[in-house]
């Protein structure tokens, strides 16, 4: 393993990205501490200006910080720039906490590589963690999607290290005396991931040995195809929006392959935590050809729903919340998923809207609407009626956020702003309300 090799492989895999600056997630691990040292080594072939950005994730105690630590004396060392982030420990309940942690750990390192001005946020995954997790998905039962295992590039993540062992990293930072750290959690047996690490591919390594190369192209082998069967399907597809419906008749039309993968590309649209596996995907072919089940849970309880001739998306039901505080300004994660803002400029969430500037000292608060609310002049109209007009989905109206001042509705999002609230973007405020799934852009 050499900085040659891996140059080579980079210009190869990654043409676009060469000369352009590249954000290494640098964990403190062998494999994230070699990707580092071989994009810093490898600048007089590639010409990128290397990043790095370490997450302190606050479970490992004084282990995390001594990651923490290390990552800085190396960054310190090679001449480059370090951003440590930090996450919040807490996770929503149910929620698994490698998923979760996983989730956040992308969301913040996303944000530092927007920040910094990279193209790109390398990732140290190798070939070793291809076939391990080829092998966990094919146990967890997911579909062709999942077991195609992780992807070269997706988005602005890429994975320059998928075409290398484990050992020939260890071997490289070995021949330059270059430390890193070990995480204990990776060979603890109870996490999902680590057996398969520390059990299951060491047995099929010695059984079979050329078990990692097999797996690991078998997983690229799928790639291609499902890259292949998207475009295909891109040409032929159609899929509801939040609450919408599409007729059963254009998806039944469908070949088998591609009827999957819609389910997979539908999915792949939604805050889901694993793709649906391939008894989910069973279970909507049988619902798109018989229309048995009616309904099919894709997770998170996001359902598609077969009602006559039409699919439709359902997402999970809303429910009511207590009162919160719009201060001016601010940002306030609602229930659901929902994030209100107030007096925050360049709002651009997908609905917003400009209201009196008095609204600063009107003490407005984020609340749901309540069973049988109206709105409108003269309070003539149901808000659920209104709602139903503007495409919010069903399970939605029943409790969807509204901004409030002294018990009246002073915007209702999706539809308008009260009478006498109303201003122009001049001197406006300007108030927004994301949704948990932006329905009408991606």
């Amino acid at each position: 393993m050499t900085p040659t090799e891996f140059s080579a492989a980079f210009r190869q895999h990654f043409p676009d990205l060469v000369g352009k600056p590249i954000l290494v997630a640098l964990s403190g691990g062998a494999d994230s501490v070699a990707l580092l040292c071989l994009l810093h080594e490898s600048f007089p072939d590639i010409s990128c200006p290397v990043h790095a950005a370490h997450v302190h994730h606050h479970v490992r105690g004084a282990e995390a910080d001594a990651d923490a630590a290390y990552c800085r004396e190396l960054c310190e060392r090679l001449a480059l720039s370090l951003v440590v982030e930090h996450l919040d420990p807490t996770r929503p309940r149910g929620s698994s906490p490698e998923a979760w942690w996983r989730h956040e750990r992308y969301r913040v390192l996303e944000g530092v590589r927007q920040r910094l001005g990279c193209v790109g946020l390398a990732t140290a995954h190798t070939r070793d963690d291809q076939a391990e997790t080829v092998l966990l998905k094919l146990l967890r039962g997911a579909g062709p999607r999942g077991v195609a295992g992780v992807r070269r590039r997706s988005g602005a993540v890429v994975r320059p290290l998928l075409d290398f062992r484990r050992e020939e990293l260890r071997g490289f930072l070995l021949a330059r005396g270059v430390g890193w750290r070990e995480d204990a959690s990776n060979a603890d047996p109870a996490l999902p991931r680590a057996w398969v690490r520390s059990r299951l591919a060491p047995l099929l390594s010695d059984a079979f040995p050329g078990s990692v190369a097999h797996l690991a192209d078998f997983a690229a082998a799928l790639a291609e195809d499902d890259a292949l069967l998207g475009t295909m399907l891109a040409e032929r597809g159609v899929w509801p929006e939040v609450g919408g419906a599409v007729p059963v008749e254009g998806v039944a039309a469908l070949p088998r392959a591609l009827l999957r993968r819609w389910v997979l590309e539908l999915a792949s649209r939604l805050p889901l935590a694993e793709p649906p596996s391939r008894r989910q995907l069973e279970a909507v072919t049988t619902m798109v050809a018989a229309g048995s089940p009616s309904a099919v849970d894709l997770g998170r309880r996001w359902v598609l729903r077969r009602r006559g001739d039409a699919l439709i998306l359902s997402p999970p039901p809303l429910r009511g919340f207590d009162a919160c505080v719009a201060a001016v300004p601010s940002r306030v994660e609602l229930p659901g998923g929902f994030v209100g803002s107030l007096g925050l400029p360049g709002c651009k969430a997908l609905h917003s809207a400009c209201l009196h500037p008095r609204i600063a000292e009107a003490r407005a608060v984020w609340r749901s609407v309540t069973p049988g609310e109206r709105f409108g002049s003269g309070g003539a109209t149901l808000v659920s009626r209104l709602l139903a007009r503007v495409g919010v989905p069903a399970e939605w109206r029943r409790a969807w956020p509204v901004l409030d001042v002294g018990g009246r509705i002073v915007w209702l999002p999706a539809v308008g702003v009260a009478e006498g609230w109303e201003r122009d973007d001049t001197d406006g405020v300007v108030a927004g309300l994301e949704e948990p799934w932006e329905r009408h852009v991606r």
